[in-house]
């Protein structure tokens, strides 16, 4: 299981763990360039990590990860993080990215124990006083190699199985108007929302400072939504960068969970056939009207 910190422990882990890094993972969806952002402001000691470049640029869906291991693990090796690295990831978006920096890595093979997420963000370090920095982080290759976790991922294949098993829950992350059959962000997308499936928006679960809600007002939420805590959850968004979230939390609160990489963008695609997957094995259901 990952872990939650607040920025002063943070500032304890910086002065006295050893094999520890920091990662500033934001992703804008307005524009906004996080390079330059970091580049320009970051906490002490952190590298900039680019979650696009992990995207395969052979997938048109936007935002897919890499499963080839050979070129993940050289792309770890570059970042200079080891087996043993303890890793605390930030972010700097209204996306709260860092949640899908922290599933990635959990993908990767890296310790789920290992693993760590600043609540609140660079802001909530800021205000907190933490030691800033600018430019780039300097960092060596190490030795690292990427063994694929696929049980934290889950594909369209599984989807459309689970629509007639109906083992697991799937618990969507968009904003409630696009999971009722509102306008959709991207072209070529249908409106709605997957049979049975459950929306709780990924925003719901954070106070107005960007921090997360108690873990039991969390918990009360899903429960409301009539979640069975004891059964498996899959969630989805629009193109798998907000639904890890979600993961965040239900690794925190115990739930077993996997992501929908290619999430809406592919379910809700309005192509004959993606994947050879036809519109019909990939039903909708709408609350427009209701």
């Amino acid at each position: 299981m990952p872990w939650l910190i607040n920025a002063a422990q943070l500032d304890k882990f910086r002065k006295n763990q050893r094999n520890l890094m920091i990662f500033d993972a934001s992703l804008h969806h307005d524009g906004r360039d996080a390079k330059a952002e970091f580049l320009e402001k970051h906490i002490a000691e952190a590298q900039f990590f680019d979650i696009d470049a992990f995207s395969d640029p052979n997938n048109p869906l936007p935002h897919t990860l890499i499963q080839d291991e050979t070129i993940l693990t050289e792309k770890m090796r570059q970042l200079g993080i080891r087996q043993d690295c303890k890793i605390i990831f930030y972010d700097n978006s209204d996306l709260h990215t860092s949640a899908r920096a922290l599933w990635m890595m959990k993908v990767f093979g890296h310790n789920p124990h290992l693993l760590y997420m600043l609540d609140g963000g660079l802001k909530a370090y800021e205000n907190h006083g933490g030691k800033m920095a600018q430019g780039q982080t300097q960092t060596s290759p190490k030795a690292y190699k990427v063994e694929l976790q696929h049980h934290y991922l889950r594909q369209l294949s599984d989807i459309k199985a689970n629509l007639q098993s109906k083992t697991v829950q799937i618990l969507d992350a968009r904003h409630p108007v696009r999971y009722a059959g509102g306008p959709e962000t991207r072209s070529g997308l249908r409106r709605g929302h997957m049979p049975g499936s459950i929306c709780l928006p990924y925003y719901a679960i954070f106070n107005k400072d960007g921090s997360f809600l108690p873990l039991e007002k969390i918990k009360r939420k899903l429960v409301d939504l009539n979640f069975d805590l004891n059964v498996p959850i899959i969630t989805t968004c629009g193109s798998g960068i907000t639904a890890p979230v979600l993961n965040f939390v239900l690794d925190l609160l115990e739930i077993p969970n996997a992501v929908y990489d290619g999430s809406w963008t592919e379910y809700g695609s309005s192509d004959l056939y993606l994947g050879e997957v036809s519109l019909e094995e990939r039903p909708i259901e709408t609350c427009v009207g209701d």
